[in-house]
């Protein structure tokens, strides 16, 4: 185990380089707002009032004053709890406690008496997690996470709000029915997005966020570049007082039940360790802040359905360093930087069934730079710029080795399944994800005697997506495709004694057809980044007429610009979508609130690098499918007696290429050689896959209806109506109409990607999100949410592995039909109920002792899989003219939606114990930190084998699918793994514990 010391200087270093180069590094910091109308016993707007805001959290104190009707604004607020004084010569002054949130505006409004100067506390913090105004949000902060028995990752935080679930592929999160790499995750301002899948990257500290704001329905106008939700946290900033913490962090491979497909569980302690410390250099003016976390962990995982056990290790270093400057109580300027250095062994992808296709080791490393402006120039003017970037290298060291035999990927026909060697190459260019981003933006606060008051913002935002990629899919850039594995009598799959690696069967007269597979690379040496970019405008204004009614009218531009790996042009794009808000205040005091939105939300074009390199000639990947008609290999063969190993298997089938004139080099290319008449698929980007026009960005419309009701002065209860529909979808076209190309390989037809039938896919959310919260004493809290929802369509529109992938209903269109290849029903993210719900309660609460137990109770409702498979519905078709039609079609043989997983029961216990004393003059807290999930170790299967498209099913006898209904058992089969886990993490989180010691002060 390697010690903190390392990373204690790094962290030091780190926190000096923030203050030597924070003005050469310019993100968004989210802050908050608090607004509202000031008036007497009468009704009537209070004009000259004088607000002062402090804080912890706030450099300085903020003053602003009332305007002619009573109105105010105090912007630019760091998230955290405030005294806010309210004072006018001739009343009564009023303080009031108010909880500030990240990216929320918090609304208070305050009635005013005649008289002598009095004091009177108004406390507001009880509703503060949960969004009062239009925009449904939720704020998780690093103290709740703290009690609650979930991990203090964004991911967790998340999962706490409504409208979120946990369905999307590798279990990623869907927000209000968006295909899950269209969510907007933000830290610090900086989009940590992974360029390809969307997908949330870990550039964060747990220690060290302050807290998470997410947002799922009515969204203003000021973001953009999502379908799904935006999820905004900030970190710690530091303060006029030195604060600090140490945690060490525990966990065992051995502390978690088993189940039947576990491995053999390693008892071997792993530990991660976070440190923390903030303060300032000059109180008021100069805070810093600085964390760092070292984790190196051990834990045993077994490959799908053969149940070979094999050790993983993770080792980690994540460091951050912020500085805060205020050299005027107006002009701050907020300076970050990230990193992280990750290493992880025996790494595998997709469903192996060998160590040989686990991956020895890969290292991810990360960092990003931001940089921060707010300036309040005057009482009602305000500014705001903002600079960002992110580099991400990834998968350094991964996959296999450049060899013919030895690289080579093994894959079953009908399952998908993977051996013999890794996917990828692991010794081939560097892949690079980046970002950049700038913004700003003004506001201007405009307080009337008859219109009300006006909130106006209007801002640029340019962000700009960058991948590099030579996409070898492959160490040696072939895989083979098997017809079958060699399995006993029982069904189960038997490994060769040589090399622990299954037998593939190559049989040539199977109705599952083996392939050679070439995904050829195309001048890997022109290869430059994609560079997608998103230059948006956007005009919003926070409309509050009078104490019942307020509106948001916004309107946002995004103009998309696109290149790919060889510089053409594949994008140039640009929507305009509305942000239309009203709310009505039944009583004007805040009580019951009536909300509805209507808006359009533009996604980002994330991962179309990846689907536009189609088109390009500058390493991207070709695809030629060569059916195999070679020899049968071990076809009824005796395993470990006279059956043919991988490699024996490989070297027969790369005899018979050869010997058809199958080459491995592009130069050497003969399409008059025999393998071309076998040739069932090409691909040449740039020459067969062309973009036609430009890529649309896809978008949704949304409508929501709502109230929030508060319970009393100690809690809020919330409920909003969110309705979606989406449009522009990534599709492809390979028809007539399209015409052929000429190439080395000979004629071929021609694809055009963008937006291609995206008129024939339908995707529809409605869901019904509610929260609350209810703080019974100063110890008892409960709190939760349930969502019932429903998703639905005829596109899923992304893989776990490729992030977003086009649709096909214009791929050779004769050869298919929507009700077998692209079905309605309920798509694979929907999840139809989600509970979450905690009470969490103050044991002890003395000088010295604090002890807190939460339990959190979860239900999470089964996702819709089907049992498809893929057909070849040529010799059913009349070609009209295709070159190479299409041997190979997804087929549903059942609804969209037949089949579910398991409901999800769990329920989870959290302490938090904690000693306080005092040490060199100040109160040092030493805690720990006890938690058990799932602790009555409920079972189900959450991945089941079919989950995701053909898997799972075995075509038998070929049938007609334009004339005959398949028959179960005559033409298609489910296997006798369908609907089944593979693995133990197809099932959900078994009793596990873990633990967390160390001190704060």
């Amino acid at each position: 185990m390697r010690t903190t010391g390392n990373w204690t200087v790094r962290l030091i270093f780190v926190s000096v380089l923030v203050l030597l180069t924070a003005m050469p590094v310019l993100a968004q910091n989210p802050t908050g707002t608090l607004s509202g109308r000031i008036t007497d016993q009468d009704g009537a707007g209070l004009p000259g009032v004088t607000i002062t805001a402090t804080s912890p959290n706030l450099q300085g104190t903020r003053v602003t004053t009332t305007g002619v009707n009573g109105d105010y604004k105090v912007a630019f607020l760091p998230p955290g709890d405030y005294q806010v004084t309210y004072e006018l010569e001739g009343f009564k002054s009023v303080t009031q406690e108010a909880k500030i949130s990240a990216a929320n505006a918090t609304l208070s409004n305050i009635e005013m008496e005649l008289g002598a100067v009095n004091e009177e506390i108004v406390v507001t913090a009880a509703q503060a997690a949960i969004s009062e105004g239009r925009t449904g949000a939720s704020n998780i902060t690093l103290d709740e996470l703290e009690n609650l028995p979930v991990s203090r990752t964004l991911g967790s935080a998340v999962n706490l709000a409504p409208g979120v679930a946990n369905s999307g592929p590798s279990s990623a999160p869907s927000i209000s029915g968006a295909m899950t790499f269209e969510n907007l995750w933000l830290i610090n301002g900086v989009v940590i997005n992974e360029n390809v899948r969307g997908s949330i990257l870990p550039l964060f500290i747990e220690d060290a966020i302050q807290e998470t704001t997410v947002a799922t329905s009515g969204i203003s106008a000021e973001y953009g570049r999502f379908t799904g939700g935006v999820v905004n946290s900030i970190t710690k900033s530091g303060g006029n007082e030195f604060e600090g913490s140490f945690r060490v962090n525990f966990t065992n491979d051995d502390w978690q039940s088993s189940n039947d497909l576990s491995p053999e569980r390693v008892d071997d302690i792993s530990q991660s360790y976070e440190a923390t410390l903030g303060g300032f250099l000059w109180k008021d003016h100069l805070w810093f802040f600085a964390a760092g976390r070292d984790l190196e962990t051990s834990d045993s995982a077994t490959t799908d359905l053969t149940n070979i056990s094999y050790g993983r290790t993770q080792t980690e270093t994540r460091l951050e360093g912020k500085l805060t400057i205020t050299p005027h109580p107006s002009h701050s300027v907020i300076g970050s930087y990230l990193e992280i250095d990750e290493v992880n062994t025996n790494t595998d992808f997709g469903v192996i069934l060998d160590l040989r296709s686990v991956n020895a080791m890969r290292e991810d490393p990360q960092e990003i730079q931001s940089l921060n402006y707010t300036g309040i120039l005057t009482s009602n003017f305000f500014v705001e710029g903002q600079y960002s970037e992110r580099e991400f290298l990834i998968g350094v060291g991964s996959g296999g080795v450049p060899d013919l035999i030895e690289g080579t990927l093994i894959r079953t026909r009908g399952e998908g399944f993977r051996y013999w060697a890794p996917t990828f190459c692991g010794s081939c260019e560097d892949q690079s994800r980046n970002n950049e981003n700038t913004l700003f933006n003004a506001s201007y606060f405009l307080t009337t005697e008859g219109a009300g008051t006006h909130d106006l913002k209007v801002g640029y935002d340019t962000f700009q997506d960058s991948i590099f990629s030579v996409n070898h899919q492959t160490g040696s850039d072939f895989t083979v495709y098997a017809s079958d594995i060699v399995r006993d009598g029982a069904g189960n799959i038997v490994l060769d004694n040589q090399f622990g690696s299954p037998f593939p069967i190559f049989d040539p007269d199977a109705s599952s057809q083996p392939w050679i597979r070439w995904f050829a690379v195309f001048n890997a040496d022109l290869a430059q980044p994609t560079e997608f970019k998103t230059n948006s405008l956007f005009v919003n204004d926070s409309w509050q007429l009078n104490d019942k009614w307020s509106f948001n009218i916004g309107l946002r531009y995004d103009e998309n610009d696109g290149t790919n790996s060889a510089g053409a042009t594949v994008a140039n794009d640009d929507k305009v979508s509305p942000r239309l808000g009203m709310s009505y205040d039944v009583k004007g005091d805040g009580d019951l609130v009536i909300n509805a939105s209507y808006g359009t939300y533009v996604a980002a074009l994330v991962g179309t690098g990846n689907i536009a390199d189609g088109s390009s000639n500058g390493g991207a990947i070709g695809n030629y499918r060569f059916d195999y008609e070679g020899p049968a290999l071990n076809v009824n063969c005796v395993p470990n007696v006279n059956c043919l190993t991988s490699p024996e298997v490989l070297q027969e089938v790369f005899d018979w290429y050869v010997s058809q004139g199958g080459v491995f080099d592009l130069s050497l290319i003969n399409e008059n050689a025999p393998i071309f008449d076998l040739l069932s698929q090409l691909g040449i980007p740039g020459a067969t896959t062309q973009v036609r026009g430009t890529f649309k960005s896809p978008s949704t419309d949304e409508l929501t209806v709502g109230a929030t009701k508060r319970l009393g002065s100690k809690g809020l209860f919330r409920a909003d109506v969110v309705f979606r529909e989406w449009k522009d979808f990534y599709g492809q076209s390979t028809e007539l109409q399209n015409g052929t190309v000429q190439t080395s390989s000979g004629p071929a037809d021609l694809t055009f990607i963008g937006n291609f039938g995206s008129e024939e896919r339908d995707r529809e959310y409605i869901g019904l999100h509610t929260q609350f919260r209810y703080r019974f004493t100063d110890r008892f809290t409960l709190a939760g949410n349930y969502s019932l929802s429903n998703t639905s369509g005829n596109i899923d529109g992304e893989t776990g592995r490729s992030g977003p992938v086009p649709g096909g209903t214009r791929n050779y269109p004769e050869y298919s039909e929507a009700r077998w290849n692209y079905p309605d029903g309920d798509l694979r993210t929907d999840q139809r109920h989600k509970i979450r719900t905690w009470a969490s309660y103050d044991i002890l609460n003395s000088q010295y002792h604090k002890l807190n137990g939460t339990i959190l109770f979860n239900f999470f409702s089964g996702q819709p899989y089907a049992a498809n498979a893929n057909i070849n519905p040529s010799p059913f078709v009349n070609n009209p003219g295709y070159q190479t039609p299409p041997t190979s079609r997804s087929y549903y043989f059942s609804d969209r939606d037949a089949f579910r997983t398991d409901d999800i029961t769990r329920t989870d216990l959290a302490l938090n114990y904690s000693f306080t004393f005092n040490a060199f003059g100040r109160g040092v807290e030493i805690f720990l930190q006890p938690e058990v999930l799932n602790i009555f170790n409920e079972d189900g299967v959450i991945d089941p084998n079919g989950l995701d498209n053909n898997e799972g099913v075995t075509v038998l006898e070929s049938f007609n699918p334009f004339t005959e209904t398949p028959v179960e058992g005559v033409n298609f089969r489910r296997n006798s793994n369908f609907g089944q886990p593979l693995n133990e993490n197809d099932f959900q989180t078994p009793r596990t514990f873990r633990f967390s010691v160390g001190f704060r002060f």
